[in-house]
C-alpha cells in the first residue's frame, strides 16, 4: 500500500493510514479478501510504531471494512463490497467539514484515553486502569435486587426522579457516613452521577475565570481536567510520603487568594500515598486559618488493606469547609455512574441548583438497585470480599516486583487502593518503557499523564486489582525483565531509543 505522511498536519497519524486505506477499499483498489500488510511490516515502511498502524486497523475493523484472523492476517472484509455496491446514499460520510475551526480552545491531551482503549486489546495485560476485578461482580445479586425493586416501585423507576437522589438510598447513605464518623442531615446529602459530576458541580458553583484552586500534583487526570478551563488558574501541591506536601500548601495560601483545596487523603491516586491523623488535622488548620473550602475525594477509602483505620476529613471538620466526595464506583459498580456528595446546607443550595441544570437528576434505577444492594448486606459482604482479593493480589505484585524488579527501582506499596507507584532511576523514562512493554503485550500509566505542571517522566503506576492471579505474576516479571535491561543500559551510558511524546499511544 503507498501511505504518505504528513506530520506537520493537525490530523494523527494513524487517522491519516485510516482514512488512506478506507478511500483505497471504498474505491476498490483494495478487494475484497485481499490480505493488508502486517501492522509491523507497516509501520517500519512507515517509520511510525507499530501501535499506530495497529490503531488504524482497529477503527477500520470497527467499521466493518476489515477483518483480522489470528495467525493468518488482516484481509478485506465482505461488507465492504457491499459498502461499495450501496452507492454514496449508503457510505459512511465523508465528515469534511472542518470542525477543529469551532471548538473552544483545548490543550488536553488524550494519550491516556487511548492507551485505556488498547488496554482492552485482546491478550494485553493491563496493569492501566484502576477497574474493579471481574471475578467480584455479583451478578446474580445485582439481577435479584434489581428485579426486587421493579416488582416494588415497576414504573416509577423509568420515570424522572428527584434532584437530591432516591430517598431510600440517601437514608441507606446517612447511615453508612455516620458509621464512619460523619454527622449529616438528609438535606445535606446530595446523589451525583459519580465523583466527576461532584467535581463538575463544585467548579460551577465556586470557581470563576481567575481563580485559583490548589491540587495535588500528581493526581488523578480526571480531577485536574474538571478544573483546567480556560481562565481558572491551577496550583500544583506535591505529592509526598504523608499525601500533600503542608508546607508548600502553606506557603501557596500566603502568596495566593485559593478558592478551593481538592486532596485525596487515603490511597491518593496515583501514588497510593495516605494523609496520617496529624496531617488531616493540620490541612483543616491551614483551611481555616485561610477560609478555604476543601474537597476530599474518598473514593478509595472502604478498600484498605493493612494499617490504621483513619477518620474522614469531613469526620474531623468542625467548621463546615470540608466538602466530601464518594462513590460506588470503585467498590465495583462504575456503570451505574452512581456518587454522593456531602456539605454544609448553605453550599448544598447552591450544588443542588447545579445539580438540576447540569442533568436534572442521576439515574434512578441505578439508585434504587444500589440501595436494594445495600440495605440486604450484600454490600458490605461485597467490600470485605474485595479487600480480601485485593490484599491478596497486591501481595502478589510485591513478591514477584522483589523477585524480579532492579533494586534501582522504588516501588510504594500502599495499605489500600488499587494501584501502587514505581519510581524509575533518575534519565529512564516510563513512556519509552511502555513502547517496550506494549510489543510484550502488558500496559501501564506512565506518570506524565498525572501531572498537570513540572512532570516526572521517571515513574509509573501498575494498578493491579483487575488482572488475574497469573497474569499479575507474568506482566510484572516481563516488566521486571525489561527495566534490568534499561537500567543495564543506563549504567553502561549507552543512550536509550526515543520515543515522541505520546507516540505509544496514538
Amino acid at each position: 500500500m503507498l501511505i504518505t505522511l504528513d506530520s506537520s498536519l493537525h490530523q494523527p497519524l494513524y487517522v491519516q493510514i485510516r482514512d488512506q486505506i478506507r478511500g483505497r477499499i471504498l474505491s476498490g483498489a483494495l478487494t475484497t479478501g485481499e490480505r493488508l500488510e502486517p501492522s509491523r511490516e507497516l509501520a517500519k515502511q512507515l517509520g511510525v510504531h507499530r501501535t499506530t498502524v495497529s490503531n488504524a486497523y482497529a477503527e477500520l475493523e470497527a467499521e466493518g471494512l476489515i477483518q483480522g484472523t489470528v495467525g493468518r492476517g488482516t484481509f478485506v472484509s465482505p461488507f465492504a463490497a457491499t459498502l461499495r455496491e450501496s452507492g454514496p446514499a449508503r457510505r459512511r460520510p465523508a465528515n469534511d467539514f472542518y470542525w477543529d475551526s469551532f471548538f473552544a480552545p483545548d490543550q488536553q491531551d488524550d494519550s491516556l484515553g487511548r492507551l485505556m482503549a488498547s488496554a482492552l486489546e485482546p491478550g494485553a495485560i493491563s496493569f492501566a486502569a484502576t477497574h474493579a476485578s471481574s471475578e467480584l461482580c455479583p451478578m446474580d445479586l445485582i439481577r435479584r435486587a434489581t428485579e426486587a425493586v421493579l416488582r416494588r416501585e415497576g414504573a416509577r423507576l423509568v420515570q424522572y426522579g428527584s434532584t437530591d437522589g432516591y430517598a431510600p438510598l440517601k437514608q441507606y447513605l446517612q447511615g453508612r457516613l455516620r458509621r464512619d464518623g460523619i454527622a449529616v442531615e438528609l438535606d445535606e446529602l446530595l446523589i451525583t452521577s459519580g465523583c466527576q459530576q461532584s467535581l463538575d458541580l463544585l467548579r460551577r458553583i465556586l470557581v470563576a475565570p481567575g481563580d485559583a484552586v490548589a491540587c495535588e500534583n500528581p493526581t488523578y487526570p480526571g480531577l485536574w481536567h474538571v478544573f483546567d478551563t480556560p481562565g481558572a488558574r491551577l496550583i500544583g501541591i506535591p505529592v509526598g510520603p504523608e499525601g500533600m506536601d503542608l508546607d508548600f500548601l502553606e506557603a501557596v495560601l500566603e502568596q495566593n487568594k485559593v478558592k478551593l483545596i481538592l486532596t485525596s487523603p487515603n490511597f491518593q491516586n496515583p501514588t497510593g500515598r495516605t494523609m496520617p491523623l496529624a496531617a488531616r488535622k493540620r490541612l483543616l488548620e491551614l483551611a481555616v486559618r485561610f477560609q478555604v473550602p476543601i474537597a476530599e475525594d474518598d473514593i478509595y477509602g472502604v478498600l484498605r488493606y493493612s494499617g490504621r483505620e483513619l477518620p474522614p476529613l469531613k469526620a474531623l471538620d468542625m467548621a463546615g469547609q470540608v466538602v466530601y466526595l464518594n462513590s460506588f464506583s470503585k467498590i465495583g459498580f462504575p456503570g451505574f455512574r452512581v456518587g454522593w456528595m456531602v456539605a454544609s446546607r448553605r453550599a448544598m443550595e447552591r450544588l443542588r441548583t447545579a445539580k438540576q441544570r447540569a442533568d436534572l437528576h442521576t439515574n434512578l434505577l441505578g439508585q434504587a438497585m444500589l440501595e436494594e444492594f445495600g440495605r440486604r448486606g450484600w454490600l458490605d459482604k461485597l467490600i470485605r470480599r474485595s479487600r480480601k482479593v485485593y490484599e491478596h493480589k497486591l501481595d502478589i505484585l510485591r513478591r514477584t516486583v522483589e523477585s524480579s524488579f532492579p533494586p534501582e527501582v522504588k516501588v510504594n506499596y500502599p495499605e489500600g487502593g488499587m494501584a501502587v507507584w514505581v519510581e524509575l532511576p533518575a534519565g529512564l523514562d516510563a513512556v519509552e518503557l511502555l513502547v517496550k512493554a506494549r510489543d510484550r503485550h502488558v500496559v501501564f500509566a506512565p506518570s506524565r499523564f498525572f501531572y498537570f505542571q513540572n512532570p516526572r517522566h521517571n515513574a509509573f503506576r501498575l494498578c493491579f486489582t483487575s488482572v488475574s492471579d497469573e497474569l499479575l505474576e507474568k506482566g510484572v516479571r516481563t516488566l521486571g525483565e525489561l527495566l534490568e535491561s534499561e537500567v543495564r543500559r543506563s549504567k553502561s551510558g549507552k543512550k536509550p531509543l526515543t520515543v515522541e511524546s505520546g507516540m505509544a499511544l496514538v
